[in-house]
């Protein structure tokens, strides 16, 4: 599958979605184990780590709340063939088997995966499982995905 190109990943910016008087620039955001600055309105964040403050490394949509469309905007320009009203089923047509699936409560759950043949990155998808697509995070960042393959890896060795 076909999806964004690292030097495209890295030149978006919110506000190339958003034009809102609610968003905001952040500076010392953790994230993930890191130290970011960038840019939020709500729970929708393009985030730059502090060590690399010109490339944009992650993004987080929230399809909670999208009224002005911004997630539906990011998903087309990050070509990533979801819906919001995405399944676990749909998810792993697309995807294969997530490498981490995590049940937050009875009727929602975090899937995890590396996709990008290319380009690799980090997609974590929260799914409602009425509503479908929640949240979402999509991070080109080699500690996360070291992280994520090496958890793959005890995995196996384990079994």
């Amino acid at each position: 599958m076909d999806i964004i190109t690292y030097q495209d990943f890295h030149h978006i910016r919110l506000s190339d979605f958003y034009a809102g008087a609610d968003i905001r620039e952040i500076d010392n955001y953790e994230f993930m184990g890191e130290q970011w600055i960038g840019e939020l309105s709500g729970f929708n964040t393009c985030l730059r780590l502090i060590s690399n403050p010109d490339e944009t490394r992650a993004i987080s949509l929230d399809f909670t709340k999208d009224d002005a469309g911004l997630a539906e905007k990011a998903l087309s320009v990050l070509q990533l063939p979801l819906k919001r009203s995405c399944t676990e089923r749909d998810l792993a047509a697309l995807f294969g088997e997530p490498q981490k699936k995590l049940r937050l409560a009875k009727d929602t759950m975090t899937l995890d995966y590396i996709i990008g043949e290319n380009c690799s990155y980090y997609l974590s998808c929260t799914l409602h499982h009425i509503n479908g697509l929640m949240y979402l995070d999509m991070i080109h960042e080699d500690k996360v995905i070291r992280k994520m393959k090496g958890k793959e890896k005890k995995k196996v060795m384990e079994e």
